[in-house]
């Protein structure tokens, strides 16, 4: 089941989609959504799902709300710029025909305002946090790697790059049965749950305004890697600390 709340309809010029859910390292939310707060874009839609779980959020006001996707637009204000629809939102499907379904009506609805063209946001999980991380692309057709290395894009596959799970994957799936272009861009983060990395996110934006020719501050976003740094450190620090006690590293030692 597919729920839409329509809000407006934008008048949009040949926009590209570009997509950032939950994923690893929540990097795509978080690019997604930086993003969004600093072009001041506009939510006109939202997209609810029997597919999301089966609960309510409950807001800081005691008001509650179902898990949504929200679709925001952003229209250009200089030479070289394009309109942009942006995805984001709470959740992602909890099953594979859920994914399907979503990311099916997500295009058709897009496809409504003349996208042709679909960037998705992701992390790539690697086994130790990187300190600069890279980002990795991937396109629907093989004339594209060429367009985009040339626009400064890395490349992995048959490397490291294996498979893309959910929507991030599906949208360029789907879009390239349709002839669509795509291209996925992954910033390298640790593959650990409830872990989100705004470095990565940063790299990602980096790499995706180069690509939509826009200027992004992301002064907020060095903030918030600094803290990231900082708490990734402090847990380093308890989990040695836990590990010494447990080995007898760190027993009591006094005179009395």
């Amino acid at each position: 089941m597919i729920v839409w709340k329509i809000f407006e309809k934008p008048r949009l010029k040949s926009p590209i989609l570009v997509e950032g859910l939950p994923g690893i390292g929540n990097v795509g939310k978080v690019a997604s959504e930086y993003f969004i707060e600093k072009l001041h874009a506009v939510k006109f839609a939202e997209l609810y799902s029997d597919h999301y779980p089966y609960h309510v959020f409950v807001n800081e006001d005691d008001t509650v709300d179902l898990p949504r996707n929200e679709f925001y637009y952003h229209k250009a204000k200089r030479k070289g710029e394009r309109d942009i629809i942006i995805i984001t939102g709470d959740i992602q499907s909890m099953t594979p025909h859920g994914h399907y379904e979503i990311a099916k009506a997500m295009l058709d609805f897009s496809k409504d305002f003349g996208v042709k063209t679909i960037y998705t946001l992701g992390g790539f999980g690697v086994p130790a946090l990187p300190k600069h991380p890279k980002v990795i692309g991937a396109v629907t057709f093989p004339e594209l790697r060429a367009k985009y290395e040339k626009l400064g894009v890395k490349f992995e596959s048959g490397e490291r790059v294996g498979i893309i799970i959910g929507a991030s994957g599906l949208l360029l799936g789907l879009g390239k049965l349709d002839d669509m272009e795509g291209l996925c861009l992954m910033g390298e983060t640790l593959s650990r749950p409830m872990f989100t990395d705004a470095k990565a996110a940063k790299a990602v934006l980096i790499e995706l305004s180069k690509l939509l020719k826009l200027k992004v501050d992301m002064k907020d976003l060095d903030d918030r890697s600094v803290e990231m740094d900082r708490a990734i450190a402090k847990a380093k620090e308890i989990e040695k600390s836990m590990m010494d006690k447990a080995s007898g590293k760190d027993e009591f030692r006094y005179i009395g």
